[in-house]
C-alpha cells in the first residue's frame, strides 16, 4: 500500500500512485461514492410521545397529515432519527419548538408550567414565591472536603 511506500525518487513515486490507482475499484482518482448523503444521525425522540399527546392514534394518522408514507413514519417509531426537514414539520404540527422532539412532553409540559406560572407574578407575588420557597427548600450546608 502507498501509505507504507517511502519513495526515493520521483519515478517510484509515479509508480506507486499508478499502480494505487489503478487498484482502486472505482478508476483513476475516484473515491468510494457516499451512500447516504444527508442522512440525520440517529438521536433518541420522543415523536411517538408527542404524536400520541397531539391525538394521533395511529401510524398512518400522523403520516397522512405530514403527506407522507407511513413507512417513514414507521421508521421513526423504531428510533431513526428523521431528516432536518421533517424535524420542521413534526415541530410546527405538534406546536413546539423543534429541539423539544428530544425531550419527553412530561418533561416540557411541566417546564412550561413553571415558567407561565411564575410570568403571571406581580413582582411582589413572586418575591413572596421566592421566600417561601427558600423556606421550604434550604440551601444545606455542604461539608468542606
Amino acid at each position: 500500500m502507498l501509505h507504507n511506500y517511502q519513495p526515493t525518487s520521483s519515478p517510484e513515486l509515479h509508480n506507486a500512485l499508478t499502480t494505487e490507482l489503478h487498484q482502486s475499484p472505482y478508476g483513476w482518482g475516484m473515491s468510494a461514492p457516499r451512500i447516504h448523503k444527508g442522512k440525520q444521525p440517529n438521536r433518541p425522540h420522543f415523536i411517538e410521545e408527542w404524536a400520541k399527546l397531539r391525538g394521533f392514534k395511529k401510524q398512518a394518522d400522523l403520516a397522512a397529515e405530514l403527506d407522507t408514507d407511513k413507512s417513514v413514519v414507521s421508521r421513526w417509531y423504531n428510533g431513526t432519527s428523521p431528516a432536518e426537514d421533517y424535524q420542521e414539520r413534526l415541530a410546527a404540527l405538534f406546536h413546539i419548538p423543534r429541539d423539544h422532539l428530544f425531550r419527553h412532553p412530561d418533561e416540557v409540559t411541566n417546564d412550561d408550567w413553571i415558567a407561565r406560572f411564575f410570568r403571571r407574578l406581580e413582582p411582589d407575588e413572586l418575591d413572596r414565591a421566592k421566600q417561601m420557597l427558600e423556606a421550604a427548600f434550604p440551601v444545606k450546608a455542604r461539608k468542606a472536603g
